[in-house]
């Protein structure tokens, strides 16, 4: 995981692709935070794919790192 804190819009959607770019951590890592509790994701109605927004990643990124 990046020792800095990650840089991303609070407010913006990212998909799981992008939150492990954002954190410098593989994707199946990131299935690991959400399984654990660390990180939420939503599902999107059209094409239902799975996104989380850019506080939730900041805030996975502090309770892992910190």
């Amino acid at each position: 995981m990046t020792p800095s804190k990650p840089v991303c819009d609070p407010d913006r959607r990212y998909s799981q692709k992008e939150a492990a770019q954002i954190l410098a951590v593989e994707r199946h890592t990131i299935r690991r935070y959400e399984l654990a509790g660390c990180i939420r994701f939503q599902i999107r109605k059209a094409g239902r794919q799975k996104f989380t927004t850019g506080q939730q990643i900041i805030k996975c990124w502090e309770a892992v790192y910190l």
